[in-house]
């Protein structure tokens, strides 16, 4: 049986499709998403990897899909692998026959749509990008092939979806200027955060020691070259010659040796702690004096709002799309143009010499989170859900 039935009112069964291994902002997203949605309106088969179905254990999940046991990938390399995974997509939309498909993230939204179309399934698909697709195309895919192969699949997917959920203002620009997605099938869902549950465990004991005078700084993300914390350990660099001050780096991934060779080469080795990944960053964060966020892209920084949520002043670099949607500059944070070492300097100098300063967009920004609560966001889902389900 693939799901539980309600003779009274038939729930909606909606299967999500979360193909990933390791556990960062959309995954955060979706089991807000998925432990606050109503179960009695949604039955929930939810596909992922068994790791990442630990953190979704025990929020009500209808049934549990390991990806290990479809055999689809996270990416493709090759063409040969997209079409083997659309095939396998495939087979278990047929078997499972749920009502609505969701896709979180490019390349599960590219499998739903491709296998929904290719085998005549007549499924109402959602597809939801998380990230800019052009940055990422420019940053990444340098072959001028493949890249334009890609812009081909993302129009697709786009234009065959019955409903797209983006998490920001400049996604759904991008989404209609760059791949010529219909207006009225995008909806724009900002991220929520559990405010109350993030404090709570900002309160656990942070194994850092204090230098006592010291500003610390803190930034958090997986150490890979789209969080461009080489432009932040340069900026702090050259804070660090000014004032008194650590940096703290909380977060894992293939960048992290030369990140550390790149702070010993200016000097802050130090200063500069490494922290590696950790299941509870907010304790850290807490201990902090100011949040610096210097991702080249984005689709919506949920850890922002954490930071406000920690009551940490927030910096940011203004990249595509989402601190812009968050940050007022100067009255909640502070946004700084892309790879503007000088300007992000002065910010972080302003806000390290002003405490009055720091105090003032402490407040604002704690005023600022409550519109991006979890049950905000899950209330959007849940009527775009219905909408699209109900719509001939």
């Amino acid at each position: 049986m693939c799901f539980r039935s309600n003779a009274e009112k038939p729930a909606i069964r909606l299967l999500f499709l979360l193909p990933t291994y390791t556990f960062g902002g959309a995954e955060r997203t979706s089991l807000n998403l998925l432990g606050g949605i109503d179960k009695k309106r949604f039955q929930i088969c939810l596909v992922t990897s068994k790791n990442i179905f630990t953190y979704f254990s025990d929020i009500g999940i209808e049934k549990f899909i390991p990806l290990e046991d479809i055999g689809i990938s996270t990416w493709f390399t090759t063409y040969r692998r997209f079409f083997h995974d659309v095939g396998r997509v495939a087979s278990l939309l047929k078997k499972e026959t749920p009502d609505l498909v969701f896709g979180m993230m490019h390349y599960p939204s590219s499998l739903l749509v491709f296998a929904n179309k290719l085998y005549h399934l007549g499924m109402k698909v959602i597809a939801s990008p998380r990230g800019p697709s052009t940055e990422y195309l420019r940053y990444f895919e340098p072959d001028v092939i493949r890249r334009t192969s890609l812009k081909a699949i993302f129009k697709l997917f786009l234009r065959f979806a019955d409903g797209i959920v983006v998490n920001s203002s400049g996604m759904k620009e991008e989404c209609i200027a760059d791949f010529h997605a219909m207006k009225a099938k995008i909806a724009v869902i900002p991220n929520g955060v559990d405010v109350p549950i993030i404090r709570e465990m900002s309160c656990e004991d942070a194994a850092i020691e204090r230098k006592k005078g010291f500003t610390v700084f803190s930034a958090a993300g997986r150490l890979e070259r789209e969080k461009n914390f080489s432009f932040l350990i340069k900026a702090f660099s050259q804070v660090r010659k000014k004032r008194e001050a650590t940096l703290l780096l909380i977060g894992d991934g293939s960048e992290m040796r030369s990140l550390q060779i790149l702070s010993a080469e200016l000097g802050v080795e130090s200063d500069v702690l490494f922290l590696g990944y950790q299941k509870n960053p907010y304790k850290y964060i807490s201990k902090s004096d100011i949040f610096v966020h210097t991702c080249l892209f984005e689709g919506f920084p949920n850890i922002i709002l954490e930071a406000m949520a920690n009551g940490v002043p927030v910096i940011s670099i203004d990249c595509p799309y989402g601190p812009r949607d968050i940050i007022t500059d100067g009255e909640n944070g502070f946004l700084i143009p892309i790879n503007d070492e000088k300007a992000m300097v002065d910010a972080l100098v302003k806000l390290t010499d002003n405490k009055e300063l720091r105090d003032h967009i402490r407040e604002l920004g704690a005023e600022r989170i409550k519109v991006f609560s979890v049950q905000n966001m899950v209330a959007g889902y849940e009527t775009f859900f219905d909408t699209i389900a109900q719509t001939p």
